[in-house]
């Protein structure tokens, strides 16, 4: 009831997402033991493959967020026990965007683990931090968070680095040295904010406490992907970034409703789209699908992440044994099958090499209640299917 009359939200979720994000730890720890294998072995730190590079830095992405989710957690039910369970509003966002965060880059360290031809798409890493809540000041709790999880990254750090310092070779003492100025900046900044800190610190005093850890967290976060992935620094931070020689032309995301060269049509299977456009009930679900999605950005960066894994070569239009393309999904936006010739992870969703999957986006029931429905969808497709048009007045077929 305490919780209620708060405006608090039920944490059930967020501590499904603590339990299952709680594998980064032994991941982290395994894929530092394999680096630490390959420099006794001679391999300087800047030298370790490519997906070794990758997965530590991954891995330490999702450390970072697994820790500030959990001690935003801890710190709420420290703060009021008497409503242990339930958090804030502006808590449960700012976990949530931590913990969402996680399940990719758990996905990403697990492909490079995996497949020594992993790579990440262009502009990857170094990752910047999810935003932090929009409200001012910040709540108590979230500063105790802030510097509870400042410390456990600073030690990890520092281990990080004394392993890497002892690793490295004299012939890449240079590139050692601009990595030490790095993290020297990032610890400075930690250990200034641990300096300032004091529990029940005035509101004035509190919020240049807030400040200060913002920037140093947001510091220790991108060095310790340097210090993963110490490469990242020769290649000016474009983990992913084409290694051919020349100059690619920049990805552009898809335009939104609006916005010049805006297609409604620009997730649909290109091979198909002139017939859908000439069929008028799939050009009134595609309306429907743009007039009732509740986010249309979120549909469209979903959609870019498979753009660029067929940019990347991650990803090819699906064929079936005759070479023939296997066409469109039956329900909207329409879009091609294709095929993963490298594991994936689009959106939250691992695809394996060789399978299939592709994109649905559909408002069907949403007039009568049920959610819109955006998701990457994985499986055996064949030809053949009767169009669905997703009407959004009638429920799905499997709730008829």
């Amino acid at each position: 009831m305490r919780a209620f009359a708060r405006g608090e939200r039920d944490a059930e979720t967020l501590y499904a997402y603590r339990r299952a994000g709680a594998q980064v730890h032994p991941l982290l720890d395994a894929a530092e033991r394999r680096r630490f294998d390959l420099t006794l072995s001679g391999k300087s730190p800047f030298a370790v493959p490519r997906h070794v590079g990758l997965e530590l830095a991954c891995a330490w992405n999702a450390f970072t967020l697994q820790t500030l989710g959990d001690r935003m957690l801890e710190a709420d039910e420290a703060a009021d026990p008497g409503t242990a369970g339930f958090v804030p509003p502006v808590t449960f966002d700012q976990v949530q965007g931590y913990y969402t965060e996680v399940g990719r880059w758990l996905g990403y360290a697990s492909q490079a683990e995996h497949d020594a031809g992993f790579d990440l798409p262009a502009g990857t890493l170094p990752a910047r931090l999810p935003d932090w809540s929009p409200v001012e000041p910040c709540p108590r709790p979230h500063l105790d968070a802030m510097i509870a999880a400042l410390d456990a990254l600073r030690l990890h750090a520092e281990a990080a680095m004394h392993a890497l310092e002892q690793g490295t070779p004299e012939a890449d003492r240079s590139k050692l040295a601009r990595l030490r100025g790095l993290f020297a900046e990032a610890l400075s900044a930690a250990n200034y904010v641990s300096g300032m800190y004091r529990p029940g610190a005035s509101v004035a005093l509190h919020e240049q406490i807030e400040e200060h850890a913002k920037r140093a967290i947001e510091g220790l976060y991108r060095v310790g992907q340097f210090i993963s992935y110490p490469a990242l620094l020769t290649e000016g931070g474009r983990a992913g970034a084409p290694r051919a020689t020349g100059v690619k032309a920049p990805f552009h995301r898809t335009a939104l409703p609006g916005e010049p060269g805006f297609d409604p049509w620009a997730m649909t299977d290109p091979g198909s789209v002139a017939s859908l456009r000439n069929d008028p009930n799939a050009g009134r679900v595609i309306d429907e699908m743009w007039a009732l999605d509740p986010d249309p950005a979120a549909s469209l960066a979903l959609w870019d992440e498979i753009r660029r894994a067929v940019e990347t070569g991650g990803a090819v239009v699906a064929r079936d044994e005759r070479g023939e393309p296997l066409g469109f999904y039956f329900c909207t936006p329409y879009c091609a099958i294709y095929e993963a010739k490298r594991p994936l992870v689009i959106g939250d969703t691992p695809v394996r090499r060789g399978q299939h999957f592709t994109f649905e986006r559909a408002a069907e029931g949403v007039r009568i209640g049920y959610p819109f429905k955006r998701e990457i969808v994985v499986g055996n497709f064949r030809r053949g299917a009767a169009i669905d048009y997703c009407d959004p007045d009638q429920p799905p077929p499997h709730d008829e």
